[in-house]
């Protein structure tokens, strides 16, 4: 049970972190330094929900 609920906290941050990566895309300005701030926080989303699905553990 456990691992269910950590798996549902990481996919729910992740898909946190992506609507809000994209959403800064428009609501900064488009400097280079907050495109990559906004690019940053959608690869930390889909680094998390790789980790939330457990996919990590198949490269053992």
């Amino acid at each position: 049970m456990k691992r269910k609920r950590r798996q549902y906290v990481f996919l729910g941050l992740a898909a946190v972190l992506i609507v809000v990566g994209t959403l800064a895309t428009g609501f900064l300005p488009s400097t280079p330094f907050y495109q990559a701030l906004s690019g940053g926080i959608i690869v930390a989303g889909f680094a998390v929900g790789y980790v939330g699905l457990g996919a990590s553990e198949f490269l053992e």
